[in-house]
C-alpha cells in the first residue's frame, strides 16, 4: 500500500533535519545497551528521540500529552522483495502468522490481550519493502504492549496446522482481492507487465500456485531470517516519557539476538523501450484505464519533481486530467500516484471511463496532456498551486499519533532514516517549473509506458 504522510502547516518546523543531543538522561541504565542516540525536530513543539541499540534495534520516540494515548508501531524492512519466485506471498503470509500462539501465549491470546487493554486500531500490513504491526493504547499499557510485541518478535510458534489456516485465510483473501476484484486484476497485470526481472514484478499477496506449495518449515526460515531486532524499528508516539519508553524496550527486547543480514537485492530492470499494452476482459459495465510509467526510488533527487506532477496531473479539484477527462464527459473520475518504494517502481494513471465511452480515447487525451507538459515550462501560477497541494496533503497527515507514527515508521523503513521523509518535503517547495519539464521528458515517454485496459466480458 502506498500513504503520503502530511502535517499542518502550522506546526512545520522548517528546522526538521537538525539534530541535537538526546533527550534522554545520560545516567539511565539502558546506557550500556544504546549505539546511538539523537533528537530530530518534527514538526512545532514535538522532535523524535532516535536511538539506536547494540543489537540492531532501532526506537523512534515522540511524546505528545495532549491525550493519554499512543501509537506503538513496529516496522520490519521485509516485504515481497525480500521472496524469490516459487515463495512469493511468504512475507504477508507471515504477517498472518504473527497473531497465532507464542510460547507464552496461546492462539489468539494477544488479540484479547490487546482488546481488555483498551486498545484501538489493532492492524498489520504488508508491502513490497516493509511490514507493519500497529496499535493505539491507553498510556498506561505501554508495558504490556512492549512485552507482547517483544514476545512475537521472537516466539511465535510456526507449525503445520497454524500455518495450514493462515494460509487458508490468505488464498480467500488473494480470490476477494485479486481474483474477483477487477480493480486488483489490473493492478497485478500492470506489475507483471513492466517489471520482467525485478521482485516488484510479482504481487504483494503472491501467487496461488505458490502458497499451495508452501509449507511450514518456509515460514520458519522466513521468521528467523527477518524477524530479528536488526532487522526492526519501533515508533512510539504520544503520551509516554522516552526514557521510560527506552528502559523498557530494553528490558523486553535488549536480550533478543540478532540475525545475518540477507544479501541485498541489485536487481536492476531492463530498460523498457517499447510500449507494453494488455487488454483483460472483466466482470465490469464500464471500461477502465491503467498507465504505468517507470520512475526512480524514493530516495532519488526526481521524486519531488514528480510529486509535484501528480498534484499538478490530478491533485485538488481543479487540474489537468481532470479538465481533460471529466469536464469533457470521458470519464468519470481519474487519478494519478507515484509509489514510493526502495527502489525504482511506477507511476500510475488510472481512469474509469463514462458509458459509451473508450480506454483508447482517454489514453490518447493523456498522452497529449503529457506531450504538452513536454513541450514547456509550466506557469508559476500552476505549479505554485500545485505545490501548495501537495505541502497540504503532507501537512494534513501528521495530525494524529498514528499518522506521525506512519510517517517515521516508513520513511525509517524505506531511507534508513526517518528525516529523508522530512528532507523530501522540504525540497517540494523548491521545486521549479525547469524540474518538472525535465522529469517529464525524462520518465514518461511515449514507448516507456505499460497500459492495462479493463473491457466488459
Amino acid at each position: 500500500m502506498k500513504m503520503k504522510i502530511l502535517l499542518p502547516a502550522f506546526l512545520i518546523s522548517m528546522g526538521c533535519s537538525s539534530t541535537s543531543p538526546s533527550r534522554l538522561p545520560s545516567g539511565s541504565q539502558t546506557d550500556g545497551m544504546i549505539l546511538k542516540k539523537e533528537t530530530v525536530s518534527l514538526t512545532g513543539p514535538f522532535a523524535v528521540n532516535r536511538i539506536q541499540f547494540k543489537n540492531g534495534l532501532r526506537l523512534l520516540v515522540v511524546e505528545d500529552h495532549s491525550s493519554p494515548t499512543f501509537a506503538y508501531q513496529t516496522w520490519f524492512k521485509v516485504g515481497s522483495r525480500n521472496e524469490v519466485p516459487g515463495k512469493t506471498g511468504l512475507a504477508h503470509l507471515f504477517e498472518h502468522m504473527m497473531f497465532k500462539e507464542t510460547k507464552t501465549m496461546k492462539d489468539g491470546e494477544f488479540d484479547r490481550l490487546l482488546e481488555s487493554s483498551g486498545a484501538e486500531g489493532e492492524n498489520a500490513f504488508t508491502s513490497r519493502d516493509y511490514t507493519a504491526y500497529i496499535q493505539e493504547l491507553p498510556s498506561t499499557q505501554i508495558e504490556l504492549i512492549v512485552k507482547a510485541e517483544s514476545d512475537r518478535m521472537t516466539n511465535v510458534i510456526v507449525n503445520d496446522q497454524s500455518f495450514k489456516t493462515e494460509r487458508e485465510v490468505v488464498q480467500n483473501e488473494r480470490r476477494f482481492r485479486n481474483e474477483n476484484s477487477p480493480d486488483g486484476i489490473m493492478d497485478q497485470n500492470l506489475f507483471e507487465l513492466a517489471f520482467n526481472q525485478h521482485p516488484y514484478h510479482w504481487p504483494v499477496i503472491g501467487y496461488q500456485n505458490d502458497l499451495d506449495s508452501m509449507s511450514a518449515q518456509d515460514a520458519s526460515k522466513f521468521y528467523k531470517t527477518y524477524y530479528a531486532p536488526n532487522h526492526a524499528t519501533i515508533v512510539v508516539v504520544g503520551d509516554v516519557k522516552t526514557d521510560e519508553v527506552t528502559s523498557l524496550i530494553q528490558k523486553h527486547y535488549g536480550s533478543l539476538p540478532t540475525q545475518p543480514t540477507p544479501q541485498k537485492l541489485q536487481i536492476a530492470e531492463p530498460i523498457q523501450t517499447d510500449p507494453r499494452k494488455k487488454q483483460l476482459a472483466l466482470n465490469i459495465q464500464l471500461e477502465k484505464l491503467l498507465i504505468g510509467y517507470k520512475i526512480p526510488g524514493f530516495a532519488h533527487e526526481d521524486m519531488p519533481a514528480l510529486d509535484v506532477l501528480q498534484s499538478l496531473l490530478t491533485g485538488g479539484k481543479n487540474n489537468r486530467l481532470r479538465e481533460a477527462l471529466v469536464e469533457t464527459g470521458i470519464a468519470g473520475s481519474v487519478g494519478a500516484y507515484d509509489f514510493e518504494d526502495r527502489d525504482p517502481s511506477l507511476f500510475v494513471i488510472m481512469v474509469n471511463l463514462q458509458k459509451g465511452r473508450k480506454a483508447k480515447e482517454a489514453e490518447k487525451v493523456i498522452l497529449q496532456q503529457l506531450q504538452q507538459l513536454a513541450r514547456g515550462l509550466v506557469p508559476t501560477e500552476e505549479l505554485q498551486r500545485a505545490k501548495n497541494k501537495s505541502r497540504y496533503g503532507f501537512y494534513k497527515g501528521l495530525e494524529s499519533n498514528y499518522q506521525k507514527a506512519y510517517f517515521l515508521g516508513a520513511y525509517e523503513s524505506l531511507a534508513d532514516h526517518f528525516s529523508a521523509g522530512l528532507e523530501h518535503e522540504k525540497r517540494v517547495e523548491a521545486v521549479s517549473a525547469q524540474d518538472v519539464l525535465s522529469v517529464v521528458q525524462r520518465y514518461f515517454k511515449p514507448n516507456s509506458r505499460t497500459v492495462i485496459t479493463g473491457v466488459r466480458k
